[in-house]
């Protein structure tokens, strides 16, 4: 048997930043990563890295919880900046984090004022930009489009991220047990007493459950998380013919692409229901083309040099879970949805500050699975 202070249940962006945090703040603490296949490969390596708040359509009356979410999203855009400085110090990697802003496109028969309302009023950062000032910033870009920036939504190359991650995990002593799927838990009256992996027994002091949209599906604990469901996204990558040709990210509705240093530009996404199937299919990755040409007209020479889809983890309210659970010595990190890149930094702070102080921030209580039919007692 294999005993550790910490074992983190998956190895993606929020499991590698939770176990790297609790190292990078306590070397002492014993830390293990136990992840079905390999880190960083599901959602860590679907995304696009956009790192703006994924619920973005202007509508009045959000509710407390939902703006308790974006505040939680603000926080963690502004940690990134220093969270990357120090992961790339630690791990010797470059994860490309690039803070150019994003665009909200703006087609002519749009009205740009409740969507500049609607930013504003989350405390964010916006700048209209007319045709003028849009086809200089953007010369690709099809005429007659404005855009609203913002300034304050960078981009991260999440692939390169969960690698970085993986590395200062290693670097600084955290064993990374890779296709170790937990096949069963132990309890022992309101507690986890051990696990039991293909790859051999694991037992902890405290544990974290971070594995995105399998985090419902782990044997032993159906009955103590409350569902998370996969929701299927696809994006194809296309090929540029020169780094720079596109500068900006930015979406319309619900299409975005995002420029990549290696001259890759990245177009999706679908938000769909079909359980752990990640299938591309043929049709969605031809609209996204031919969206991405209406708006780009020279992006018809472009070459497709990648399609995939991978598996979002969504709650019932499509936010996240974050705290304790009715298991003493389980706490969640999971259901992030489309933000979990986002919110990689805040997500880590919170959790180990709750492993290394044992009192959870006020900030994780709108997010306690306690509010989904009292499945838990957070």
């Amino acid at each position: 048997m294999k005993i550790y202070d910490v074992v983190v249940i998956g190895g993606g962006v929020i499991g590698l930043s939770i176990a790297y945090e609790i190292k990078f703040r306590h070397s002492k603490i014993k830390v293990a990563i136990l992840e079905k296949t390999q880190t960083g490969y599901e959602a860590s390596h679907a995304s696009a890295g956009m790192l703006e708040p994924q619920l973005i359509m202007p509508r009045q009356n959000l509710s407390d919880r939902e703006k308790a979410f974006f505040r939680l999203c603000r926080e963690s855009q502004n940690m990134y900046e220093e969270t990357i400085r120090r992961i790339e110090y630690h791990s010797r990697m470059d994860c490309e984090y690039r803070k150019e802003g994003i665009l909200k496109l703006i087609s002519p028969e749009m009205d740009p004022k409740p969507w500049l309302s609607w930013y504003v009023g989350l405390g964010m950062h916006a700048h209209f930009w007319s045709v003028e000032q849009t086809g200089e910033a953007e010369p690709a870009l099809r005429e007659g489009m404005a855009a609203i920036h913002l300034p304050d939504n960078h981009q991260v190359e999440n692939r390169k991220l969960s690698a970085a991650l993986a590395e200062c995990c290693k670097n600084l002593g955290v064993d990374i047990l890779e296709y170790s799927a937990v096949e069963s838990i132990i309890l022992n009256n309101e507690a986890i007493d051990h696990l039991q992996t293909k790859t051999g027994t694991v037992s902890a002091a405290r544990y974290v459950l971070a594995a995105g949209a399998w985090s419902s599906q782990i044997p032993g604990l159906t009955q103590t998380i409350p569902e998370i469901k996969p929701i299927r996204g696809q994006i194809v990558a296309m090929q540029m013919p020169k780094p720079d040709f596109i500068r900006y990210p930015a979406y319309l509705e619900d299409f975005y692409y995002v420029p990549r240093n290696s001259g890759r530009l990245l177009i999706g996404s679908t938000v769909e229901d079909a359980g752990f199937d990640k299938a591309v299919t043929p049709s969605v990755i031809v609209g996204f083309i031919e969206k991405l040409r209406a708006l780009i007209p020279q992006s018809k020479t472009f070459e497709s040099v990648e399609r995939w889809a991978g598996l979002r983890p969504c709650s019932a309210d499509r936010l996240p879970l974050l705290g304790e659970t009715r298991l003493t010595n389980l706490v969640v990190a999971t259901g992030h949805f489309r933000n979990g890149i986002l919110l990689m930094p805040i997500t880590a702070k919170l959790i180990a500050d709750m492993i290394i102080t044992g009192k959870p921030s006020p900030m994780l209580a709108p997010f306690s699975p306690s509010r989904f039919n009292g499945s838990t007692n957070a």
